[in-house]
């Protein structure tokens, strides 16, 4: 009787609707759903001060104290529980922007996000979201450039001299094949086609060939990179200062904690794809937006009652490692498990600092990685494996109505 009430409560208080009618069919149909004995209960629902009470009350045919003369015995269950307290919020979502999520990935992406985002609208707690696009690098923007806790080389040109003068002997080709051939993109294995020459004629006699002066840019696009050591495992600015990379690109700027679903969608919108993926950089940098200290400061991070969430999502395996302070490991340069062993250990110093964490693997087959963002998960059940669109929509949808949660309350 006891679990019959508990169950029919949660129904109510979980159901989404407020109107008496309404909530009284979902405790209805849990009665109805759990009650396998066919017991004849009487039942009632009482909705007071945002608080649903269930009461049930039958009439029980007794065994041995039937032999007492007494055959029968009232039994009766009360469960109480408050409609979901919309609990303050802030939430990072960490979105992988690399090669691999071109086309269709990002398409999926862009439409899974707008229900998540729509879903943190319904809510009249205070929610904020951060978005943090992540490939090689993140992307804190150029505005942020003489803060002080990062360190950026000034911008310089380079001027390059004019090249010493050389006899060139102008070519054409005679003949030539098409080839197709397999070529990997951020750990995807793409095909492309290329025009291989296989015979050339000289076209004229020799010509001078002087190469010009020309100059070179370098350039601070807005991406940072890692600090070294513990202080790469850490969110806490310690008066370690981030380094900024120079002549990399990596894609749109950062959104800072909004409470502005407009702004978010926007941003979300707006992604592009570029890069290899580092996850390390996503989590340390999604984890920096829950944080109160530098380089994003927000001061709702050190509000009691406010809870903290992350949600990562990637498309594939870690193709970069470290070459501090840059991430441009690669092919044979790259140590793989370095960048999933640091992944790892982010997770876990996330989840160290009450941040709930939420992963969604979306379109890889990968064991090792997904078994990676499973671990990483706060629970199991906040991992999701994701194998297309429709998938990555409902995992989102989960993760959006399960941020906020109601509980027995005795």
């Amino acid at each position: 009787m006891q679990s019959l009430s508990d169950a029919a409560v949660l129904a109510a208080v979980t159901s989404g609707e407020t109107k008496y009618d309404k909530v009284k069919a979902f405790v209805e149909q849990s009665l109805a759903a759990n009650n396998q004995r066919n017991w004849d209960i009487d039942w009632k629902l009482t909705i007071k001060d945002e608080t649903a009470t269930v009461e049930l009350g039958s009439i029980y045919n007794t065994q041995l104290m039937g032999f007492v003369g007494k055959k029968t015995m009232p039994i009766a269950a009360v469960s109480e529980a408050k409609f979901p307290v919309e609990i303050p919020i802030n939430i990072s979502l960490v979105l992988d922007t690399t090669d691999s999520m071109a086309g269709a990935n990002m398409d999926g992406l862009k439409a899974a996000s707008a229900v998540l985002v729509d879903i943190f609208k319904e809510f009249d707690a205070d929610t904020r979201v951060a978005v943090v696009p992540f490939s090689d690098y993140v992307n804190v923007g150029v505005s942020r450039r003489y803060e002080n806790w990062i360190t950026v080389p000034p911008d310089e040109t380079i001027n390059v001299p004019a090249g010493s003068c050389y006899m060139h002997q102008p070519r054409t080709c005679t003949s030539s094949e098409t080839i197709t051939e397999d070529y990997v993109q951020d750990g995807v294995t793409r095909t492309r086609t290329r025009t291989n020459c296989l015979s050339w004629e000289d076209d004229g006699p020799e010509v001078e060939h002087c190469p010009s002066a020309y100059t070179r840019e370098i350039k601070w696009n807005g991406c940072i990179g890692s600090r070294s050591g513990l202080y790469n495992k850490t969110a806490a600015y310690k008066g370690k200062q981030i380094p900024g990379v120079m002549n990399q690109t990596c894609g749109e700027e950062v959104l800072t904690l909004t409470d502005d679903m407009t702004a978010v969608k926007a941003k979300i919108n707006s992604l592009t794809t570029r890069g290899n993926t580092y996850i390390p950089a996503g989590l340390i940098n999604g984890w920096r937006m829950l944080d109160a200290d530098r380089p994003f400061e927000s001061l709702s991070n050190k509000e009691e009652k406010r809870k903290r969430a992350l949600v990562l999502m990637t498309d594939g395996k870690n193709t970069r490692s470290i070459s501090d302070p840059y991430e441009d490991g690669e092919h044979e340069d790259s140590d793989e498990d370095a960048a999933n062993d640091l992944t790892s250990e982010l997770c876990q110093n996330i989840k160290a600092a009450n941040i709930d964490v939420w992963t969604v693997a979306y379109n890889f087959d990968d064991a090792n990685s997904k078994a990676i963002l499973q671990n990483c998960a706060s629970t199991a059940s906040q991992f999701f494996d994701a194998s297309n669109q429709a998938q990555l929509k409902l995992a989102f949808e989960e993760i959006g109505n399960s941020l906020f949660t109601a509980r027995l309350s005795r």
